[in-house]
This record gives structure tokens, sequence and C-alpha cells, in this order.
């Protein structure tokens, strides 16, 4: 009966020497790895596989913790082994784990230098007294481990081996289990057994005795193997959903915010372009109703306060039709459009815009292209505002093309080309969006609602066409081409009792000068 009243002796004497693995013969030299749960086993662990050493005559250097050290000794002396004599003779040796790492460790990682300056000497001396390899056993790597410093661990095995070829020993490393409790520890516990020769699992598993127990064992780990493995799978697909929902969410947050923005920007342009005018319109009925002007001027301001109100009701419209294209309530007038006249009639009325910048507006018309099915007003809409957007970012001196072509045998394309101030790459997908506007020239301020082009956009798919633009880039100009579906034979027929006019077939070339 023991009668020993150390916690820790009763501990390791309920350890049966089966349930402590062989490390092989004395003399061999290898690395081998020791997982466990408590320390009882590791102690008898470590006292088998020094107290072997010792007992052949063969050196044993232990580094370790000193709580490990003193159960590693109570185990050799239960062995029989006179552990104060064979340190006395140098044949067994003890160092503090932490110290010894402290030696060589520099910037969290082990410094190879000194490593082989504190190790490599330690191992020398150790092997210059023991008849074979000696055998070491070291947990300076747990330590790395359990301060979650595992790469610091995996680099200190790598030292381990490379020493291993210059200086031949057995050494044994030891890991808590707790140290790769988690899934996220697989792929680092699978390397740390890659770096050793042998792999002795923790004593969950050497402690049975029988083969069936162990292959029962087996079978089971096999099993909770796969199951961890389908849980992780799941779990990876749902961690996969939630960035995929939190990507999705994010980009929805930065679109409400830029339309907030968007919204916030329109709001204050809207107020200026309507202040403009209203301000110009106030002020010149001031001065009509003070009766202080002269003929001429009051000519003037009666023309001021027609265009200041012209421009009032462009923006009331654009404002109109994009709340009717918003609700669906834009409604076609269907009938047959001559696009040369609407061509010719939008450039004859940008004339002052155009001749106020001095630009040249070349137009260049095949007035055998044919009528196409749609709305006058809104294809004439639709060729107004792209032309204006034309005259608006081409500077001064420069020169717009507008062209009309048959394509094949069913579309008619406009297409109008600027040397204006182009269009970035990286705005070229969001030209035709609401209340948006490309910067301008240096020193040019912004004006309209940024409405023009959308407007333009969601007519031509209303009748049936495409509109897109292309640019070269900054500085380079741009072209906006418009392919509407021409008019049938039913459609000409239709059109039988409104014909179109007879035009002259040439192109021509109009300045606005």
């Amino acid at each position: 009966m023991n009668t020993n009243s150390d916690p820790r002796s009763c501990v390791v004497n309920t350890v049966s020497n089966d349930a402590v693995p062989n490390h092989g013969a004395v003399g061999e030299s290898g690395h081998l790895v020791q997982f466990y749960d408590n320390s009882a086993l590791l102690e008898a662990t470590v006292a088998r596989f020094i107290g072997d050493a010792l007992e052949a005559g063969s050196s044993g250097l232990v580094i370790a913790t000193k709580a490990h050290v003193a159960g590693i000794e109570e185990g050799l002396r239960r062995r029989g082994i006179d552990v104060t004599g064979a340190a006395a003779r140098g044949q067994y040796v003890t160092y503090d784990a932490a110290a010894t790492l402290a030696a060589f460790m520099r910037a969290e990682r082990p410094d190879p230098q000194r490593f082989t300056e504190v190790v490599g000497s330690i191992v020398t001396a150790a092997a210059g007294r023991s008849r074979t390899a000696p055998r070491i056993f070291g947990e300076m790597v747990a330590l790395l481990c359990a301060e979650g410093n595992r790469e610091a661990a995996v680099h200190l095995e790598e030292l381990w081996n490379d020493l291993a070829k210059r200086q031949p020993f057995s050494l044994l490393c030891a890991y808590p289990m707790r140290c790769f409790a988690t899934a996220q520890h697989r792929d680092g516990f699978r390397e740390v057994c890659d770096l050793h020769e042998r792999v002795i699992p923790a004593d969950s598993y050497t402690a049975l005795v029988g083969s069936d127990d162990r292959l029962r064992e087996i079978a089971i780990l096999q099993q909770k193997a796969a199951a961890l493995e389908a849980e992780l799978a799941d779990r990876q697909k749902i961690e996969d959903r939630l960035d995929e929902l939190f990507r999705a969410e994010r980009r929805a947050r930065e679109e409400a915010e830029a339309a907030n923005r968007g919204k916030d920007q329109f709001l204050a342009t809207l107020s200026h372009e309507l202040r403009t005018p209203l301000t110009s319109i106030l002020g010149w009925v001031r001065m009509l109703q003070a009766g202080n002007l002269d003929a001429q001027r009051t000519a003037h301001a009666l023309a001021v306060i027609e265009r200041s109100t012209q421009v009032q009701i462009r923006l009331i419209e654009d404002l109109l039709d994009v709340s009717r294209i918003i609700n669906g309530n834009l409604v076609l007038d269907w009938g047959t459009v001559d696009l040369a006249d609407e061509i010719a009639t939008t450039v004859e009325a940008l004339r002052p815009t155009a001749h106020a910048k001095n630009l040249e507006i070349k137009v260049a018309v095949d007035c055998a292209v044919g009528v196409v099915r749609g709305d006058r007003h809104r294809c004439r809409q639709v060729i107004s505002n792209v032309i204006s957007n034309a005259v608006k970012y081409t500077p001064s001196g420069g020169r717009i093309e507008v062209t009309l072509e048959r394509v094949g045998h069913e579309s008619a394309r406009i297409a109008v080309r600027d040397t204006g101030v182009g269009i970035p790459p990286g705005f070229l997908p969001h030209v035709f969006d609401r209340y948006t506007q490309a910067k301008r020239g240096a020193g040019d301020v912004n004006t309209g609602l940024g409405l023009g082009l959308s407007i333009a956009r969601h007519l031509v798919e209303l009748h049936g066409g495409t509109i897109r633009v292309d640019s070269p880039g900054e500085g380079r100009g741009a072209t906006f081409t418009i392919d509407l579906p021409l008019a049938g034979e039913r459609d000409d027929e239709g059109a039988a009792e409104s014909p179109i006019p007879d035009r002259d077939p040439r192109r021509h070339t109009t300045r606005a000068a």
C-alpha cells in the first residue's frame, strides 16, 4: 500500500507501464513528438525515455519546466535510478526551459546562430559524456505554443532537425493537446507532425492496452473526424454566406449613401438652376415696373425674361418627364418621324448657343434613310438633348458632327461626335445615370440637372432603340450613337395621308456663325 501523501505521486502511480509508449532502442537517433492530455503521463513517459538511456550508460538531457523536472525525477527514482549520482557524473543534466529559450530568442523568433551556440553546445557536451547518442527531452516548443507563437515553435523544430544533421541524438518533444484544441489549429498540428519522424498520440489512446480497444478507439476517432469535417464544411458555407450578405449589405449601404449624396447635390443644383432665371426675371420686371427703360432696353428686358422663362419651362418639363419615367406614366404619341427634319430643326434651334461659343456644327444626312415610327416630339427631344450635351462640353472653337445613316434594312443611326473634353473611363458607365454630370473644363461650372441624357436613353428604349457613348478619354471628345428601328411597310401606308416632304439628297454643312 502506498502511504505517500503527495497527490502528484498518487497520480503517477495510476499510470500503467503498458500506457507508456516505447521509444525505440537506446542509441538510435530520431526526432519524436508526444502529445498529452495531462502531465502525469508525460512525466512517466519522459522518465522511461530518459531512464532507459541512463540505465544503458548513455546521457540524458532534460530541458523542461521546474514542475515537470520534479515529476520526471520522481519517476526515475521509482525505477531505482540514483538521480543525484547521475547528475554528479554529468550523465543526467537538466535545464530550465524558459531560461534556455530566452537565451536564443530574438524578436519573438529563435535566432539560428544563438541556438547553435546555446543548445548546440549543451548537446555536444552531453554527447561527449555518453556511450551512444544521448537522449534529450525538450518542451521549449510547448512554451512557445502556449504563448500563441506557433510559428516560432515550428521554426525551433526545424532548427533541432538541422542540428541533428551535425550531431546524432534522440529528441523527444511534447505538446499539450490544448494547444491544438480548435479546428483552426488543424494545419498547424499537421505541420508539427510532419517535422517529426515519429508521432505518439495523447494518453487517451496510449492508455488503451488491448488491440481491440485501440481499434475501437480508432473507429470512434475516425467518426468524430468525419463529423468534424462535415461540421466545418457547413460552418464554412455559413461563413461564406455571411460574408456574401455582409458584402451585399455594404454595397447597399454605399449605394444608399451615394444616393443620399446625389439627392443632396441634386437639390442644391435644382435650387440654383431655379433661382438663377427667377432672379433675372425678377430683376428685369422691377426695372420695367419702375418705367425707367427706353424702348431698346425694354425690348432687351422682355427677351431676357422670355429666355429665362423658357429655361424654367425646360427644367420643369425635365422634372415632370423623370417623374413620368419613374412611375411608368410616360406615353408616346405614335406616328412616323423624319429624323432628317428633326436634326435640321434641332441644329437651327441650337445655332445661337453654338455661335456664342464659336463652335462649328457639321451635319451629314443620308436622305434615303426613311422614316422611323415614334413620337415626333420625343424624338426631337432625344436629338436636342444629345446635341445640347455636345455643345455644352465642347470648348470654344471646337467642332461637332451630326450624321444620319441607314444601318442594314431595319435601323436608322444618328451619331453625334464632338471634340470636347471627353469622358474619363471610370465615368463612362454612369453617363446615362440620373443627376450625374461629368466634369467640364478647368474654370467651367456645370449647369443643368444632369437629366437630359438619362431621359434620352429612356425615350430611345421606349422607341425600341439603343443609345451608347464612346470616348477615347479626357480631352479627346466623345461620340453618342443612337439606333432607332425604321418604320415598316404598314407604318409607311399609315403615313400616306401626311407624306414626308422631299428633301435635298445632298449632304450639307452648317457653321454656327
